[in-house]
């Protein structure tokens, strides 16, 4: 009689890490093409445009935001708390920048630096707080009724959604919308974009080089919060009791308890440290790019929150890696999307039967990655053996 008896490896994988997240990434992409091939998409269009998106300056937006936000989830995902609900906590984090500058200090005209600066500050500092709170209300959840933190994320992430969408119909509207249903602008005095313009010197690999720049350039304040996040992350890890006791939470919960340390507190903790970041790239997404919110509210920020999860997840929970994997992942979403717009995709797809199926690319892109990499994770963490009897 023969048994498959599987078993977690007592020694990791020479260059398990690294070569999980390389082979995930091959192997995604390679199914991912097979998928499209299937249904009569050239694979050489495929590969091609996957290979732009990797040199392309237009990832630079997405991997801030998916760095600082895939930092955010490690906050809890290091301790075995599955914060699925980072969408819900960005929604959340806005509710106070579009109060505050489009309500409360709304302005047509030009305000004092003073103003500009105490109007900035407080949506940032109001955003990390309700993003914050959000989180923690997840975490308290968890803690106190024992309910799985997955659904109760994903159910408040739908929650937000519809509080902002009823506050974008009602007391949000804008007055100088026309009657779109939207808030309305920001004012400039209030926004953090900083506006350049580089000519075009005619070669295409300087201009290249120079659209980086430009893109760096534009989203400079991002950077600068980016840096802090890295830092205070790092910092909270390796420096203080909480992010010691996460780090335990997550690989031996049961020493926590025998050490008398309060594992409800720890976890609401995560939780509301975790929500608190979201909110902060929140504060800075919406000052520095969006400007508004619009009805319906999903599909302003491009799932950010859920390709968090994914970034998280292929980092291998790695602060080093966080950005590697956030680049990895910024650039596969954009080159679904520029899949998604080639006349080529849209005759074959439209020939297949598939009209209209376009849109969703990036999102089987991403489920191809996701796919093989927790194949592959697994077969990192655990080995199969035979045994016979």
């Amino acid at each position: 009689m023969i048994r498959l008896v599987v078993l977690r490896r007592t020694r990791p994988l020479k260059y398990g890490r690294l070569t999980t997240i390389a082979l995930s990434l091959i192997a995604g992409i390679v199914l991912y093409t097979l998928i499209l091939a299937a249904i009569g998409v050239s694979p050489v269009l495929t590969l091609s445009i996957i290979s732009t998106s990797f040199i392309s300056s237009g990832v630079v937006k997405d991997f801030i935001v998916l760095t600082v936000l895939g930092y955010a989830l490690l906050v809890t995902f290091k301790g075995s708390l599955w914060n699925i609900g980072a969408e819900g906590q960005f929604y959340m984090g806005a509710v106070p920048v579009i109060y505050l500058t489009t309500i409360a200090f709304f302005t047509m005209g030009n305000v004092s630096i003073v103003q500009s600066i105490l109007v900035i500050i407080g949506s940032i500092i109001l955003a990390i707080i309700f993003g914050g709170l959000w989180g923690a209300i997840a975490g308290a959840i968890k803690a106190y009724a024992g309910v799985d933190e997955v659904p109760v994320t994903l159910i408040l992430n739908y929650i937000a959604y519809y509080l902002v969408n009823i506050l974008i119909l009602g007391p949000f509207q804008g007055k100088y919308v026309y009657g779109y249903k939207r808030t309305d602008l920001i004012p400039e005095a209030y926004q953090l974009g900083i506006k350049i313009q580089l000519a075009s010197t005619g070669n295409p690999i300087i201009d290249g080089f120079l659209s980086y720049v430009r893109e760096l350039i534009i989203h400079g304040w991002w950077l600068v919060g980016l840096a802090l996040v890295v830092f205070l992350v790092w910092w909270f890890f390796n420096k203080t009791s909480l992010g010691l006791k996460v780090k335990v939470l997550g690989s031996n919960p049961d020493y926590l308890v025998t050490a008398g340390w309060d594992v409800k507190k720890v976890t609401i903790a995560s939780f509301a440290i975790s929500g608190a970041i979201v909110g902060f790239m929140s504060a800075l997404y919406l000052l520095g790019y969006l400007l508004r919110l619009e009805y319906p509210i999903e599909g302003q920020t491009a799932g950010y929150g859920y390709l968090a999860i994914l970034v998280a997840w292929l980092s291998l929970l790695d602060i080093a890696l966080v950005p590697v994997s956030a680049y990895i992942i910024s650039s596969l979403t954009n080159a679904g999307i520029a899949q998604s717009s080639a006349p080529e995709v849209k005759q074959a797809l439209t020939q297949a039967g598939f009209a209209g199926a376009e849109l969703s690319f990036r999102w089987v892109m991403i489920g191809s990655i996701l796919l093989t990499y927790s194949v592959l994770r697994f077969l990192s963490d655990y080995e199969v053996r035979v045994i016979r009897k």
